[in-house]
């Protein structure tokens, strides 16, 4: 049970890390409708999935050369600096205009390449991933159930919120102002880098 409750809880961190990804559901649910914004959110889960399994294979070779202090090190370090830019980058405007444009919600396809190359397309993602990989794999360990967990608790937290944010967009517009957003940022990222503190004392000490 403690890799799926830390999974979910890393998850919900996630879910509240108001970055480009969120900004892009929420616009793409008030402007284009609710269904619009699930299939860019299936684009957008397809897309972590490679970035995690492209993860997985390249810190496999340095798991299984025995470096687990350097694997442990670097993980911490970028979810140290992970949490640095989150707690300080500004945060994007919430006012999306309401236009009327080309109904894209029969075309699925589009909104699914569109939420799949959005977010791959970002280097600080798989960043961040390389980051939660080491940080798993210094915890359960690199081919372990705990750790497959972990990740099918993380991925199925951060899928619901975001079909969440889909159907809660018209609320979430009126809630979230500039100054909260900057606000849970600045929270998810001092999360991020305690976490990575704390990966670099646990393999150093």
């Amino acid at each position: 049970m403690k890799p799926l409750l830390q999974g979910i809880l890393m998850g919900l961190t996630v879910t509240f890390s108001f970055g480009p990804g969120f900004m892009a559901l929420f616009q793409t649910s008030i402007v284009r409708g609710v269904k619009a914004g699930i299939v860019l959110a299936l684009g957008i889960l397809i897309s972590d999935l490679v970035l995690i399994s492209v993860s997985y294979f390249g810190l496999s070779s340095l798991i299984l050369s025995g470096n687990k202090t350097v694997l442990g090190i670097i993980a911490g370090s970028i979810l140290i600096i992970s949490g640095a830019i989150s707690a300080f980058r500004k945060p994007s405007s919430m006012q999306t205009e309401v236009v009327s444009l080309p109904d894209l919600t029969s075309r699925p396809p589009i909104l699914l390449i569109k939420g799949f190359l959005l977010n791959i397309a970002n280097p600080f993602v798989l960043i961040f991933w390389i980051g939660i990989m080491g940080f798993a794999a210094s915890n359960y360990g690199m081919h372990t159930y705990g750790f497959f967990i972990f990740f099918l608790g993380l991925l199925s937290t951060a899928f619901s919120s975001d079909l969440m944010k889909c159907y809660l967009s018209g609320f979430l517009k009126k809630v979230l102002s500039p100054k909260t957003i900057a606000a849970a940022n600045k929270v998810i990222g001092f999360v991020f880098i305690a976490v990575g503190v704390f990966v670099i004392c646990k393999v150093m000490f």
